[in-house]
């Protein structure tokens, strides 16, 4: 069986009104509260009032008395077999539509039954078992601060757990039995029996004597009423332990790997730090039966290869087996660096030669452009003439990348037959330029707007959407987030535009807190 569960606490005293916020608010870490889980106000409270003011504006002027019950906290709630039927012992967990329907009708109740005295409800999700928080400011019909007219009676009392219970029945829970035996505990107590230790239960004390007149039926119903709380609380003790347990299982074996990792990463670097000392040449030069006093030109391999007349293999072979792994990897290291600076010196800068230009192939590019990107032939024109923008012998379109000192660096070449996607002509130094593009005002012109885009035809597209240009604007392509930000030049220009995914903007936001999405620089363009 499920029921319905309404309990009260009469609330005297602004302070312990502020702790119960405290609480109820999270404005504090709450040790049985998942932090991670948000919880939400249902009823009330749009202004972010604190509860204090919101009970003092609903009280008014009137004059309180030194015992009078300033507000009425509620905990409304059911048993966890109502939000969770399936797994009713895991606490934390709830079925949506199910809870969506218990709000739906504990708010309709909350505001049928008691108005604009309820200054504020709030569900909490990060507990055991979804419930809800409503503070009530005890008016009587005359606008009187009077508990006593509304929950001062046993009488009164029933009719609350009735009227609540009407108000959720058809969502098939039960209220409690009229007159039952079973202990409505208070809010605060609700709480302490749910954060102590461990919870025994006694059987003894907590069974209800029968009485004559009652069949089994009544009274088993009877001893479910007063075991539910208990035993829910029991279950979730049990289930959180469970948990812990295999967070201490799993940490331990986190632990051990960790200890593994950690061994062999230093193991590691003993060997980097090994490889990066030197072997003395006049060491290996004594081993090979040489005068150490001698003066030798090479590292120890060039030396061993040279007096054993071996290759590179047999010559690591042999310092391995006379000097260790450690001293070999050691002059391993120092023969690479050697040879690889060797190469580097005989090889001179291969300069970037950018693919040839078919102007009998520009007009089937220029055509699909316009056709497909809506971009102006005055536009692609242009750039074809100055060779930023052309055709190769293959038909596609060659986006020029330069540096901001105009030398070419690469080319992005756009494919008419393969999907129309981008790929970088060969030699491309794809991290020393950009395809950019500046727009408006005369050449020497300060810049005074950068429009950051993704591609080289979103610069066109961007260039064509902003047609006529009023400032000097620069467009420049970032086709990567790995792509090099230059973020010097960008600090000198006043208004920097990210016409990019979200994804773009954030980190570019990082690197330049200014710089301001496309969306937000036309909602500013048309406030202003």
């Amino acid at each position: 069986m499920t029921f319905a569960i309404c309990r009260i606490q009469k609330i005297k005293s602004w302070g312990v009104l502020t702790r119960s916020e405290v609480h109820t608010s999270r404005l504090v870490d709450i040790p049985n509260a998942n932090p991670e889980i948000k919880n939400m106000k249902v009823v009330g409270n749009n202004d972010n009032l604190d509860l204090a003011t919101l009970v003092r504006d609903k009280i008014g002027s009137q004059k309180i008395r030194s015992d009078a019950v300033l507000a009425v906290e509620m905990l409304l709630s059911a048993s966890a077999e109502y939000f969770r039927p399936h797994a009713p012992y895991e606490g934390g967990s709830y079925d949506k539509p199910r809870l969506d329907k218990f709000v739906d009708a504990v708010v309709n109740w909350l505001n049928k039954s008691w108005g604009n005295r309820i200054v504020q409800a709030e569900l909490h999700l990060d507990e055991i078992t979804p419930h809800i928080h409503a503070y009530l400011v005890p008016l009587n019909e005359h606008g009187k601060l009077n508990c006593k007219a509304l929950f001062g009676t046993r009488a009164k009392m029933h009719e609350l757990q009735d009227s609540f219970a009407a108000a959720v029945a058809h969502l098939g829970l039960l209220r409690g039995i009229k007159g039952s035996v079973a202990s409505h505990q208070k809010i605060r107590k609700y709480y302490a029996a749910v954060n102590q230790d461990s919870l025994v239960l006694d059987l003894e004390r907590c069974l209800p004597q029968p009485q004559a007149a009652e069949n089994s039926e009544v009274y088993r119903q009877k001893v479910i009423e007063v075991l539910s709380p208990q035993l829910e609380i029991i279950n979730y003790q049990l289930n959180e332990r469970s948990h812990i347990l295999q967070q201490k299982t799993d940490l331990k074996e986190t632990a051990s790997r960790s200890e593994l990792l950690r061994q062999q990463l230093e193991k590691e670097l003993n060997l980097l730090q090994a490889s990066r000392q030197n072997l003395p040449v006049e060491l290996v030069a004594y081993e090979l039966g040489l005068n150490p006093d001698k003066q030798f030109h090479g590292t120890a391999i060039d030396l061993v290869m040279g007096i054993n007349q071996c290759n590179f293999n047999d010559a690591v072979i042999w310092l391995c087996d006379r000097f260790g792994e450690t001293k070999m990897l050691q002059a391993v290291h120092n023969y690479t660096i050697a040879q690889a600076s060797d190469i580097a010196k005989q090889h001179s800068p291969v300069i970037f030669a950018p693919p040839l230009n078919s102007p009998s192939h520009w007009q089937q590019v220029e055509y699909h452009l316009n056709q497909k990107y809506s971009i102006p032939p005055k536009l692609l024109q242009t750039l074809n003439q100055r060779g930023l923008v052309y055709a190769d012998n293959f038909d596609n379109g060659v986006f020029l990348a330069r540096n901001l000192n105009g030398q070419e660096t690469g080319a992005y070449l756009y494919s008419l037959k393969s999907n129309n996607k981008f790929s970088l002509h060969p030699g491309s130094r794809r991290s020393s330029g950009w395809f950019h593009l500046s727009m408006g005002g005369a050449n020497r012109e300060t810049i005074e707007t950068a429009m950051l885009v993704d591609s080289p035809i979103n610069a066109l597209c961007a260039i064509a959407c902003n047609v006529p240009h009023k400032h000097r604007t620069l467009y420049l392509t970032l086709d990567s987030q790995h792509a090099p930000f230059p973020l010097e030049i960008l600090k000198t220009i006043p208004n920097v535009i990210v016409a990019m995914s979200e994804s773009r903007v954030v980190p570019t936001r990082e690197l330049l807190p200014r710089a301001v999405s496309q969306l937000k620089h036309k909602e500013q363009q048309q406030y202003y």
